[in-house]
């Protein structure tokens, strides 16, 4: 990697390494793409009618295949619906838990399982018509239906696991391949007999951590085609009772479909990376304007479909900017794991091609375009990140009694109203009472008990104090600084859209440089002058 951002923290830093995410590739048998298409494959194959009868043959002969795979591997197949549903990943969650343990050295190639589900696709049916002279004739169109998918997941001896081959049981067959580029690396350095450590899909120690890029350089198109086509070979064949085989013309040709490339910043403090992630969701918006993001992507012309989103992934605060079909985010992925991810979901419009052996030109662009955006981020202003600030505030700590006392969340709507009445002016002189606090929440909280808990989060982090001698509470100086910036910063963070279209008054604030640093410091001291005013100074 070379941007501005690593050069600028390279004192703070453990390591950075790039590599492959998430990588699907689809598979297409072309001439099957049109009606005319099917019927002169099934016509080659010595069949003199074209009905929907004809056509559930091979569907019936893959799904032999299949079930003849599991039953020699001592597999069962699952039907989804019956065992667990759901979406977004809930397929790869559920083999991980059930099938792939961490302690499972196996090498080679391997099934963990497969899944069964029901699903739409774009297929062809066959409907009786009648000619003018009233003679029957079978009509062969293309339509949308649900039909049997197959979710077959397994270890690659170079891709690792968990894979996994998704085949449609109907014509045209259309296939989808998924692979992570971190458990191809994670495996070489297992051969390598690198050590290393993971968490949630991320090195956060390896012993060569220079190992991690030539490894992920290493990965080329060609290596994947040679995986894909291994387990096409034996699992998209048909039955043909005491064996199985595959007509020659039924072969796919594969592309990139969605290619997830990722930056990993290694942060040797965890406090300092949450604060340099902080400090980036604060200057987002100037980052996500249409005319950065051409910038970050190295597209040639400006397009109108930008937009930026603010966001949880895996419980974090994530910033997104999309630009035609494509994105880059930029997330906290373990407090001293900063990630920058680029996704091509529409890789034409950027230049590049789909078919699958240009794989290594994606990583290429994603690095570059990664580097770009960390190039945005070099102008932080380190000497006001307050890492204790941070830490003190968004970890669980311990109470004097032995409990755990959790940290404030501001994405409740309760615990955002508590913040905002506490900064009320009426209570910085005398405090207040849970009852004062009871009469304005009550449509939030439903009795003083609740009250009394969120406060007890502020209290251990000496947010809020009791004052002395009176039954009644206040907010402390380093309490009413740092609810200020939490309770504003949360109010922009709510709202999801960020960014839209921008035309010359975009223009003109991105060419002007960035004086969010200089209203940091304005805003620090505005605020010390507000306590000392208000005598809210816990010395005095």
């Amino acid at each position: 990697m070379d941007n501005a951002f690593t050069s600028q923290f390279d004192s703070h830093l453990r390591g950075v390494y790039s590599c492959f995410d998430r990588v699907i590739v689809r598979g297409y048998i072309h001439p099957l793409f049109c009606a005319g298409g099917l019927i002169r494959f099934l016509r080659d194959a010595g069949f003199r009618k074209f009905t929907n009868g004809v056509m559930r043959i091979f569907t019936d002969q893959l799904n032999a295949h299949v079930e003849k795979i599991a039953k020699r591997q001592g597999i069962d197949i699952l039907w989804w619906p019956s065992v667990d549903g759901g979406r977004n990943g809930a397929k790869q969650a559920y083999v991980e838990k059930h099938y792939v343990r961490q302690k499972d050295r196996r090498k080679g190639n391997f099934i963990y399982g497969i899944i069964a589900d029901m699903e739409r696709t774009q297929s062809f049916a066959t409907r009786t018509l009648q000619k003018k002279n009233g003679d029957p004739f079978d009509k062969m169109y293309k339509c949308s239906k649900i039909v049997k998918h197959y979710y077959i997941y397994f270890h690659d001896q170079l891709l690792g696991g968990p894979c996994y081959l998704k085949l449609c049981t109907y014509f045209p067959f259309n296939a989808e391949f998924y692979f992570n580029g971190h458990n191809a690396v994670r495996l070489q350095l297992d051969r390598q007999g690198i050590g290393y450590r993971m968490h949630r899909n991320a090195f956060t120690w390896v012993e060569d951590l220079s190992q991690v890029q030539q490894i992920a350089f290493s990965l080329s198109g060609q290596q994947v085609l040679e995986r894909i086509n291994y387990w096409m070979d034996l699992l998209f064949r048909f039955a043909k009772g005491s064996y199985s085989t595959r007509p020659s013309r039924l072969r796919h040709d594969w592309y990139l479909s969605q290619t997830e490339i990722c930056s990993n910043i290694l942060f040797k403090s965890s406090r300092f990376g949450t604060g340099v992630f902080e400090r980036i969701l604060d200057k987002y918006a100037r980052v996500g304007q249409p005319d950065s993001l051409v910038q970050i992507f190295k597209k040639r012309s400006t397009r109108k479909d930008t937009r930026s989103v603010h966001r949880l992934y895996d419980h974090h605060a994530c910033v997104k900017h999309w630009l035609c079909g494509n994105s880059i985010k930029t997330y906290n992925k373990c407090g001293f794991l900063l990630r920058i991810e680029s996704t091509f979901n529409s890789p034409k419009s950027l230049g590049l091609h789909k078919h699958l052996l240009y794989m290594r030109d994606y990583l290429r662009r994603g690095i570059e375009s990664n580097d770009r955006l960390l190039s945005r981020y070099a102008d932080l202003d380190t000497g006001s990140l307050s890492a204790e600030d941070a830490t003190r505030f968004n970890q669980p700590l311990p109470h004097p009694n032995g409990s755990v006392i959790a940290a404030p969340d501001l994405r409740k709507s309760r615990q955002a109203a508590l913040f905002r009445s506490l900064l009320n002016p009426k209570y910085a002189s005398h405090g207040f009472r849970t009852g004062d606090l009871w009469g304005e929440l009550g449509e939030f909280f439903e009795n003083l008990g609740q009250i009394r808990y969120e406060l007890q989060k502020l209290r251990v982090r000496g947010l809020v104090e009791k004052i002395q001698g009176k039954q009644r509470y206040r907010l402390t100086e380093a309490g009413f600084r740092i609810l200020w910036a939490k309770w504003t910063s949360n109010s922009y963070f709510c709202d999801p859209v960020i960014t839209k279209t921008y035309r010359k008054e975009a223009r003109r604030m991105l060419s002007q440089p960035s004086k969010i640093e200089e209203a940091y410091a304005l805003l620090d001291r505005g605020l010390s002058l507000i306590t000392q005013e208000l005598f809210m100074n816990p010395a005095a």
